[in-house]
């Protein structure tokens, strides 16, 4: 990053235009962002992640940007990343990079227990999936990773909120800020459910200590994301399978989004706050240069031309899904409250909570603080 920005300053010098990068441990970045926005001392641009983007919109910190953008490029952005910045029609935020979540396998060890993988790049209906783990357990071979040890709300909701889609659930209702009759619907219920079924069986760990098995083979699949891809390929070499996330329903569902760049209300000089935000997205001085340092997926589709990588699987299938049938997490001003209620639910669902009960209890606490806040703003 402070690279590109070098870049910018030098490229932009003969105008007087200079960018300067603050940086801050993400943990205190909400909260950084929230009291310069109350003390009107914001910076003209800033980076945020893609599921907060409709928090800050809605609070007025940031402003439209598809003028600053021609109609070519925005063509050139993969969809998700559109869908990701986008709040009641207008767009708010571009990122130069995306995410993608996959289930890889091990070659050998799906052949040791007589277990066909699916032709690329199809993956497994949920009861293939859950065939293919009770075939690995009968070989005494562990089946899966699902990475609960991971401390973060977010992995919760990104990871296994494509289950309960799949089984056509929702966990809200964004355009009408309601969780009520979303997040204990019977397709939710269901969806989460199946998910739990993984812990019932004794095919995932619900409490995991090596933060790889996969990679260390002590399971034969993992639920993870693009961030292992080097790291697994380096270990398994022509052993290692990808596909995408088992479904419930006839279409197949994936995670994607990331960080993102938009523009402040309080900009002084939009157009040349759009300078920097065209010149971090740009295929060359930003997409190549940020995912050649952080290994995640090029967010526009000429960018792919730098990473041949992406002509083979495993990154192949990266690119496939988030052009075909990625999908965004929900767009609402609300989505701290809900990914942390969410992801607390998944938790104790897996160690054997009543699914539709435990649901429940998120939605009637995810729900009270909507109505709070909307009472507080609609007070004179």
């Amino acid at each position: 990053m402070r690279e590109m920005a070098e870049a910018f300053n030098a490229a932009h010098a003969d105008r007087g235009v200079r960018v300067a990068i603050t940086f801050f441990p993400d943990f205190q970045y909400g909260e950084k962002i929230a009291i310069a926005a109350a003390a009107r001392d914001l910076p003209d641009v800033l980076d945020l992640d893609g599921p907060t983007v409709a928090r800050f919109a809605t609070a007025g910190v940031l402003q439209p940007i598809d003028r600053w953008f021609a109609r070519e490029d925005l063509e050139d952005f993969l969809p998700t990343i559109i869908e990701q910045g986008t709040i009641d029609g207008r767009l708010y935020a571009l990122g130069a990079f995306d995410s993608a979540a996959v289930l890889y396998y091990d070659r050998a060890m799906l052949a040791r227990a007589g277990v066909e993988p699916p032709p690329f790049p199809r993956g497994w209906t949920w009861d293939e999936f859950l065939d293919a783990c009770a075939a690995l357990r009968a070989a005494n071979i562990e089946p899966v990773a699902l990475h609960m040890n991971e401390s973060a709300d977010e992995w919760f909701t990104y990871a296994f909120l494509p289950v309960v889609w799949s089984a056509g659930g929702r966990i809200i209702d964004a355009e009408a800020n309601r969780v009520t009759g979303a997040l204990t619907s019977a397709e939710t219920v269901r969806g989460a459910e199946r998910w739990q079924t993984l812990f019932r069986r004794g095919f995932a760990a619900a409490n995991p200590v090596d933060p790889d098995p996969f990679g260390n083979g002590a399971t034969a699949m993992d639920w993870s994301g693009h961030w292992m891809a080097r790291s697994h390929a380096k270990n398994k070499g022509e052993n290692l399978g990808v596909m995408p996330l088992p479904t419930l329903g006839d279409k197949p569902v994936a995670p994607c989004g990331s960080w993102c760049w938009g523009m402040t209300s309080s900009a002084r000089r939009p157009e040349l706050a759009a300078l920097w935000l065209r010149w971090a997205t740009d295929p060359v001085q930003g997409v190549e240069r940020i995912v050649r340092a952080n290994g995640a997926v090029p967010a526009r589709r000429s960018a792919f031309a730098a990473f041949p990588e992406y002509g083979e699987p495993p990154y192949q299938l990266f690119r496939y899904q988030l052009e075909n049938f990625a999908r965004a997490r929900p767009r609402t001003p609300f989505y701290a409250t809900l990914t942390m209620q969410f992801a607390g639910a998944l938790r104790d669902i897996a160690q054997g909570t009543d699914a539709a009960a435990r649901l429940a209890i998120a939605e009637r606490e995810v729900q009270a603080v909507i109505e709070r806040r909307i009472t507080k703003e609609a007070t004179p």
